[in-house]
């Protein structure tokens, strides 16, 4: 048997995948990019639980666990319904303070952060580590220098969760592009090995 033989001789034209498929094939891409956004806003939302504010000239004792903490400086904030808004903090100074009234070493952040949260935006000023959960005493001033008021936030594996959470948003939407692409391809495969025939 000839292996040319016509597509009516064999039973009929085969029939491949429409157009309609590339459509489809999109499919992977639109939910990758609709987990993304679900993922940015369920988590984002969640972020400025995790930051104790505290309004300075001013101290406030706080329940921490062990880790790294980082302090914020919300240049943008709003605590019980006020707004705060700085541009020059100049000469602040935080301090922490041990349960037991020893300092705690506080530092430079190890690196530049910034959020912009539902009406409030920071941005890492210092760091500091404990090694015992417990009541910490975190204060900042000017020194006796007379500056503006303002706001500052401590929060622990702030920017972690912030990392992770952008990763996992960009791998989602990653992950549908390369399912879409790869589909894409499948029906353009398909569609040309039928045409050939």
């Amino acid at each position: 048997m000839d292996l040319s033989t016509s597509a009516r001789e064999r039973g009929g034209p085969k029939k491949g995948p429409g157009r309609g498929w590339y459509a489809l094939a999109i499919l992977p891409a639109i939910c990758g990019f609709a987990a993304m956004v679900a993922v940015l806003f369920v988590q984002l939302s969640k972020l400025d639980d995790g930051l104790e504010q505290i309004v300075v000239p001013g101290a406030r004792e706080l329940r921490l666990e062990s880790g790294l903490h980082t302090v914020f400086l919300e240049y943008r904030s709003v605590v019980n319904g006020r707004v705060y808004r700085t541009d020059e903090v100049s000469g602040l100074t935080v301090r922490v303070e041990a349960p037991g009234g020893a300092p705690v070493a506080v530092t430079a952040p190890m690196g530049s952060a910034h959020y912009s949260l539902g009406g409030r935006e920071g941005e890492a000023i210092n760091a500091f580590r404990i090694e015992q959960a417990g009541t910490y005493r975190v204060s900042a001033d000017y020194e006796g220098q007379m500056g503006p008021q303002t706001v500052i936030a401590v929060g622990r594996g702030f920017l972690k969760l912030v990392f992770t959470t952008v990763l996992i948003a960009l791998g989602a939407a990653f992950l549908g592009m390369i399912l879409s692409g790869g589909a894409g391809i499948g029906v353009y495969l398909a569609r040309r090995r039928v045409r050939q025939i």
